[in-house]
């Protein structure tokens, strides 16, 4: 029996080009050469630099709240409540006297750790599960993408709701109410991730590689996660960064409803909301929450558009 020769397998690509490695080559050493092309290419791509240069100052003051922050972001002082911005309080103070850039420090970290955790959770769950079923496909395929589709069609926003409803029945609080939103956001998007998954998937599992990997005798599973998963890895990375963006719109929207983060806890939803009777009065209130909001989730979709046009090289090629 004459011995099977492994193909040549394109890793990565963007709009300068693309490297092609020995499919003998281990996945991780395909994934951290896609990974350094995909850096080489940040650096060129001018929305992408853009939006990461905002994520990192995002996430430098995230890391940084406990230091420079100045004030407590829970205390209430009613003598300097709807006060403009001075040398003790940066930027002012809310309706009950708190100090509002402590606050948003305070609510910018918790909920950009909330959306992370989220989106890392709907991975954890849609990753794998796309994966498989794209990978095995036939009867098994058929049954997990019916449950996906009937997750799908239950709106998101109403989903989110109905299990954050369910959490105020149950009176939780703190960081149990944190892990409600969480699950809620993140089994959200299982279904959007599992689906990207499995397309990907159905489109690789034909290649040379895999058939390779089958003629030496690696098993189903160790194809599926070893070398299929790091080949997809790109669109997935891509739809993870845009729908951050999304989940801190959800996050906030749900806080400014009355149904997220319960008071006095730093959130830029419920701050946003409480300024609403102010807007005549004492705009920033207001207005510093809603630009925070807008400013991070411009960051995200910044740099989630501009590693779509790297990671995707027929995208670019349009």
């Amino acid at each position: 029996m004459s011995e099977l020769q492994a193909p040549n397998l394109v890793v990565a690509g963007g709009s300068g080009g693309s490297r092609v490695l020995p499919a003998s080559i281990g996945p991780m050493t395909r994934l951290s050469t896609a990974l350094g092309n995909a850096w080489y290419e940040l650096r060129k791509s001018r929305t992408a630099s853009i939006g990461l240069v905002m994520l990192v100052l995002l996430f430098s003051a995230c890391a940084a709240t406990p230091w420079i922050a100045t004030q407590n972001p829970i205390k209430q002082n009613y003598r300097e409540r709807l006060q403009p911005p001075s040398e003790q309080h940066l930027l002012g103070t809310d309706r009950l006297g708190r100090d509002i850039y402590s606050r948003l420090l305070w609510g910018g970290r918790r909920l950009v750790t909330i959306a992370l955790v989220a989106v890392a959770f709907g991975l954890a769950l849609g990753v794998p599960y796309g994966v498989l079923s794209g990978y095995y496909g036939g009867r098994v395929d058929t049954i997990a993408m019916r449950f996906v589709d009937g997750l799908l069609a239950f709106p998101g926003l109403l989903l989110y709701l109905l299990i954050v409803t369910l959490a105020r029945e149950w009176k939780a609080e703190g960081v149990f109410n944190d892990l409600i939103l969480i699950f809620a956001l993140g089994f959200a998007f299982m279904p959007e991730v599992a689906r990207l998954a499995r397309g990907s998937v159905l489109a690789e599992k034909q290649k040379e590689y895999v058939e390779a990997s089958r003629a030496i005798g690696d098993g189903s599973l160790s194809i599926a996660m070893r070398q299929i998963l790091p080949n997809i890895i790109s669109p997935l990375i891509v739809n993870a960064t845009v729908r951050l963006g999304y989940v801190i719109l959800i996050i906030a929207a749900l806080s400014f409803l009355g149904l997220g983060t319960p008071p006095p806890t730093p959130d830029w939803g419920s701050d946003l909301s409480s300024a609403r009777d102010y807007m005549e009065t004492a705009p920033l209130i207001a207005a510093f929450p809603g630009l925070a909001i807008c400013y991070t989730v411009l960051a995200f979709n910044l740099f989630g558009d501009g590693l779509r046009d790297i990671l995707d090289p027929r995208l670019a090629e349009r």
